[in-house]
This record gives C-alpha cells, structure tokens and sequence, in this order.
C-alpha cells in the first residue's frame, strides 16, 4: 500500500504540470492513469467486503467517478452528469453505512441544514452576483450538480463524527475533500478563469479524497 500511494503522488505530480500545459495528449493519458489507478485499487480491495452486498454500490459511484473523469477531458456537461450520477450513488452507500453501523436517521439528520445554507448561498449568490459566478445557462445545471457533492460531502462528515478512528472516517475525509474541489471547479469555471494554481488546486484536493476513500477499503 505504501508504494501505490507513492506511485500515486508521483502521477498526481506530474499531472499538476500536464494539466496545465495546454497539450490534451499529454494530460488526458496522464489523468486516465491517475483515476484508473485510484479505480483498480478499489477493486482489488473489494475482496476485504462480502461480494453481493450493499458494498458493491462503492464500486459503482467509484466507476462513475472515473467516468466522470474521462469525459470531463472532453466535455463538461457530461463528465458532470457521470459525477452527478456518482455522487447519488455515494450518498445512497453512506446512508446504508450509517443505518448498518446502527445510527438512524436521527443521528445525522443535521447534514441536511449545512447542505441547505451551502445550496442557499449558491443559488443567492448565482442570483445577485452575475457578474461575478460568470455561470449563464449553466446556474441550474450546477445548482443541481452541487446539491449532489454537497450531500455527498456532508454525509461524508457524519461518517467522520459517528465513526471515528474507523477506516469509515478515512473515507468520509475523502468524500469531505472531493466536495471541496467541486467548491475549486466553480471558482475556476466560472469565477476567475484561466488560473493554474486554482486548478491545480482542484486536482490536489479531488485525487487525495478519491485516494482516501480507497485506501480506507484497505484498512
């Protein structure tokens, strides 16, 4: 395990010098190779959980995920819509892991007043501030797409709370960082354009969550 996170941070590098070189043959086989690795990982991890269970739905949003990857490469829209998909699907799996880890819908029903305030001040600010979140037709697609991440994120730090020192806290962190590079993707998107270090920012803080989130499968 220590040698593929070493090997992982060295592709993670590297691409923070591919993705902002202009040249798509250089970073499209670069960012294929860091999310395929994060990907293959977890499959062969799968081994530590029972086949036919709910475990498989983290398989699934992690297919998804890399999905979302390889399409973003090419197309915004539907490298969205795969991590739209993927956040569903992880947000079903950590609600059935609390409910299996026996906390009811009482023990983390508060996820949903964060997820309301962030969502909120999107959408006032979409609203008030056009001139700033630069989104056009791409407000309501994305304030779609952040109730999806900010879910995902906010039950990622119920996981956090109600187990810690668990391998399910490790991964709620990595769920907790992916919501932030989302946070990363709008402001480069959409709000100052053209920046390297924000983008490169977004693929740190994306990449060490989805290796988390893996790495706790290990554990």
């Amino acid at each position: 395990m220590l040698w593929f996170i070493i090997v992982y941070a060295l592709v993670l590098i590297m691409y923070f010098i591919t993705e902002t070189s202009g040249k798509l043959y250089l970073r499209a086989p670069n960012k294929i190779i860091l999310a395929s690795m994060f990907l293959v990982f977890a499959f062969i991890q799968y081994h530590n959980y029972p086949f036919l269970s709910y475990h498989l739905l983290l398989l699934v949003a992690l297919f998804l995920a890399w999905m979302g990857d390889v399409f973003l490469l090419i197309d915004l829209n539907r490298g969205g819509d795969f991590f739209l998909c993927g956040n569903i699907v992880f947000t079903a799996y950590y609600v059935a892991t609390l409910v299996d880890g026996g906390h009811s819908f009482a023990a983390f029903w508060w996820v949903l007043i964060p997820w309301l305030l962030l969502l909120g001040a999107f959408i006032f600010m979409a609203q008030k501030f056009p001139r700033i979140l630069k989104l056009g037709k791409m407000k309501w697609p994305m304030a779609m797409y952040l109730a999806s991440i900010i879910l995902h994120g906010m039950l990622g730090v119920a996981l956090i709370i109600l187990f810690p020192n668990s391998p399910i806290a490790l991964m709620g962190l990595g769920s907790l960082l992916f919501m932030l590079s989302d946070f990363i993707l709008v402001i480069d998107k959409f709000v100052i354009l053209g920046n390297g270090w924000i983008l490169r920012a977004n693929s740190l803080f994306y990449f060490s969550g989805m290796l988390l989130i893996v790495l706790s499968m290990a554990l």
